[in-house]
């Protein structure tokens, strides 16, 4: 078993005042020279994407695709685009809103199949604005759909359901259900009330510790789940404005690409402990 970090591209786009852009190349090299295992790319802009899986490839990194589907008929052109671009899963935010539960399990159930036929691993996030909007419409999802591999972004449940502190039992358990049924997680941290906050403020700290929880929890759950050589994908995805908050001038309160660094280290430190308590067993 191993562990993978990527880092997404979409959050390594700058935004604010006098901000100038890195280009594709800096990007993939600053991401390379973190230490990270790969990017995740979109399949929403295909030049770029074409642009950057090669010099993604020379400098040695892996390669994941998110996709927003607003379709059955026109998702094919997704999953091709993934396919072209060697992706090792294509991550899905449904943007199709059955009002019914059994409207929302044909219609991912078709997806599923046609990802299935073209031979290209789906994965479904769980994401505001999309399909997975509501924990509890999630969980019954989930209930009838069996296949559905979860890309588990948690940070969307706790402002959606704005979870009180410190988090209920009921709410917790909830979470679990999800964690259980994640093969992918993404790094993001959420109070009630914000989708992103900052890693470092003092007022911050019950909920990096409970995201950094949850984790843990999903690790573990994916570890004794799967079977031997099997990779757990784990995404950094600081947002840009608006996502990152952003003080009267218009500059964001933290540095996102630093806090990135401090998750992918975070996830990883998590990872080699359980590798420790896991051979501890063993004996």
């Amino acid at each position: 078993m191993k562990l993978e970090v990527f880092q997404s591209i979409w959050a390594m786009e700058r935004r604010g005042p006098a901000r100038q852009q890195w280009s594709l190349e800096e990007k993939v090299a600053m991401i390379a020279e973190a230490g990270f295992d790969g990017i995740d790319i979109s399949a929403q802009h295909p030049d770029e994407s074409r642009t950057l899986r090669p010099l993604m490839t020379d400098a040695g990194l892996g390669c994941t695709c998110y996709a927003f589907p607003n379709s059955v008929e026109g998702f094919q052109r997704d999953i091709d685009l993934a396919l072209e671009l060697e992706a090792q899963h294509l991550n899905l935010i449904i943007q199709i809103f059955p009002m019914t539960v059994g409207e929302g399990t044909e219609v991912i159930g078709r997806l599923l199949e046609m990802g299935k036929q073209s031979g290209m691993p789906l994965t479904v996030e769980t994401h505001r604005n999309a399909i997975t909007t509501d924990l509890l419409y999630t969980l019954q999802l989930i209930d009838g759909l069996p296949e559905m591999a979860i890309s588990a972004d948690l940070s969307h449940y706790v402002v959606e359901r704005e979870f009180t502190w410190p988090v209920p039992a009921r709410d917790e358990a909830w979470m679990q259900q999800i964690i259980a049924r994640a093969v992918a997680f993404q790094g993001r941290i959420a109070s009630r009330e914000q989708i992103q906050i900052q890693l470092d403020f003092p007022q911050h700290q019950d909920w990096v510790a409970k995201h950094l929880q949850w984790w843990e929890d999903g690790m573990r759950s994916w570890r004794d789940r799967s079977p031997d050589g099997a990779t757990l994908n784990f995404l950094t995805q600081l947002g840009p404005p608006p996502y990152a908050i952003t003080g009267r001038d218009g500059y964001e309160l933290s540095d996102r690409w630093a806090e990135a660094q401090v998750i992918k280290d975070w996830v990883r430190d998590i990872w080699q402990r359980l590798e420790v308590e896991s051979e501890a067993n063993k004996g």
